[in-house]
């Protein structure tokens, strides 16, 4: 590492988040990002330091996402895996420290104990009295 970027970075884990602003006003001559975190502030100035010092992003680099922030239905956020598909009035049965639990599959969510959960790991959760996994716990994946 450069020597100059390193001292600028070590410079940086001194000061709090006021003088974080002032220093990236004086220092980059543009107004600080509306960020509360002085730790981000302080990883941004970072890299625009290495920006500044050895060069940014490629052009093949920038190009292409520039061309993936004009049209992001071509690059689609995937959308998160879902847990396990169970059809409404399932009973999922589960013997724990002698007694045995049985969480009934809803529409919407689950029904343990009388009450409506979101989520599998939430029954669990209230069977075991810490947090685990709700398809683990009842043996839809291993």
């Amino acid at each position: 590492m450069d020597a100059n970027l390193e001292t600028e970075i070590i410079r940086l884990k001194g000061l709090n988040l006021r003088q974080l602003r002032r220093y990236w006003e004086s220092h980059l001559g543009e107004e600080t990002p509306s960020l509360r975190s002085a730790d981000t502030i302080r990883r941004l100035l970072a890299y625009k330091f290495q920006e500044k010092i050895r060069g940014g992003l490629p052009p093949a680099t920038r190009k292409k996402l520039r061309k993936i922030a004009s049209d992001p239905s071509r690059n689609p956020v995937p959308e998160p895996p879902q847990g396990p598909r169970l059809k409404p009035g399932t009973v999922l049965t589960r013997e724990w420290q002698g007694t045995l639990h049985q969480v009934r599959a809803l529409d919407d969510g689950f029904e343990f104990e009388g009450k409506r959960l979101a989520s599998l790991s939430e029954a669990a959760r209230k069977i075991v009295g810490t947090r685990w996994s709700g398809p683990l716990f009842f043996g839809l994946k291993k």
